[in-house]
């Protein structure tokens, strides 16, 4: 009898068996995540995010990939954390200020908002700290499943108001949408009424008079449509939004990657943290720009109102660790201190440059990344 493996067609069909098996391996290891947020995908955090992802799958030859659900289409706001940590999804846009008691350590950073002067130095010096000085930040984290690989600062937000205010900003009575207590207890001292909503409600509630003024960034005139019922800006950093987790895993996702995917994820996280920023930069000036010719009324303050800001900066030292300590944190001065003290030396290393976002990237990646994992 022939020996069937003489057969033509027998060989060619255990060929391709052979190469079937041969991929096998490299099938088995990539993943394919999901990633959400409930920002819309032009926003500038949603182009971090999709740039993070497409770094991931660059940096691990396509073993490590993601889908993305913009909008709120897998979790709001309020429900990311949870989505994470019960598994629904990969990975979430984490906003401390809708979760404050299931990450107290990390809220020290997000009280610390007025200390956000430029996203870029705030940005680094909050990923700085919650990877190098903060072990209660990670492990709050870890505790709810969730493997930490960026936060974010906003530029410094302003107040965008209905009313144009051609006589100067009277923030009395007004309802500002805030964004967590911090900026609420900054409204409520200039006798304006915070009212704490998501920022994606913010047009629709400013649309129907529920809402005077959105405090954020101003890039939201566009991003979000403010410019459509806004008519001014009011000229005054109030706060900002830093802190939280912008760019992360589960932490089952972490432990089931091999050390390529991991450092594929390690890699791309500075990449999508510029990202984000400069894009949040590049929309506030074109923004402002555009708003500006279409009549919007930029609003200078007064000297008194500026100093009001700078003695509420100061007292966000010891409110922020006396938020963490009813909280439970232990030793919540440390962590504030820590966070001062990297803002001051990310201040130094940034002063004086005009890095492209590439070199900003790479600087995150040499003086955090590399030192954390």
């Amino acid at each position: 009898m022939a020996n069937n493996n003489s057969n033509p067609l027998i060989s060619v069909l255990l060929g391709g068996l052979a190469v079937v098996a041969s991929l096998m391996p490299a099938l088995a290891s990539a993943r394919d995540l999901t990633y959400a947020s409930y920002l819309p995908p032009h926003h500038p955090t949603s182009e971090g995010i999709t740039t993070f992802m497409a770094a991931a799958k660059a940096q691990s030859g396509g073993d490590v990939s993601f889908k993305f659900f913009p909008s709120g289409a897998a979790a709001s706001g309020k429900e990311m954390l949870s989505a994470v940590s019960d598994g629904m999804i990969d990975g979430g846009f984490l906003v401390t200020v809708y979760f404050p008691t299931s990450v107290p350590a990390n809220m020290i950073i997000s009280d610390l908002s007025f200390w956000d002067q430029d996203s870029l130095a705030a940005s680094a010096a909050s990923v700085d700290t919650i990877l190098n000085d903060c072990p209660q930040c990670l492990e709050e984290y870890k505790e709810h499943g969730v493997r930490f690989l960026a936060s974010y600062a906003t530029p410094p937000y302003q107040a965008m108001c209905k009313d144009r205010f051609d006589d100067g900003f009277e923030a009395e009575g007004k309802r500002m949408r805030v964004a967590g207590e911090e900026i609420g207890r900054w409204v409520s001292g200039i006798e304006g009424i915070p009212v704490n909503i998501p920022n994606s409600e913010s047009y629709e509630a400013m649309e129907r008079s529920q809402l005077d003024c959105v405090i954020g960034a101003t890039s939201w005139l566009k991003s979000l449509s403010l410019m459509e019922v806004a008519n001014s800006v009011v000229e005054l950093p109030m706060g900002a939004f830093l802190g939280g987790s912008l760019l992360n895993v589960r932490e089952s996702v972490w432990e089931d990657l091999d050390e390529k995917g991991r450092q594929a994820l390690i890699d791309a996280a500075p990449v999508g943290l510029a990202r984000t920023l400069y894009a949040y930069q590049k929309e506030e000036q074109d923004v402002r720009k555009l708003a500006r010719e279409q009549g919007v009324n930029f609003v200078e303050v007064s000297d008194a109102l500026k100093q009001r800001r700078e003695e509420f900066m100061q007292s966000q030292i010891e409110q922020s660790a006396k938020n963490a300590a009813e909280r439970g944190v232990e030793n919540p001065e440390k962590i504030v201190e820590s966070f001062i003290r990297n803002l001051e030396k990310w201040e130094k290393l940034l002063e004086g440059k005009q890095l492209t976002e590439q070199q900003y990237a790479e600087l995150l990646k040499t003086e955090i990344y590399d030192k954390a994992f």
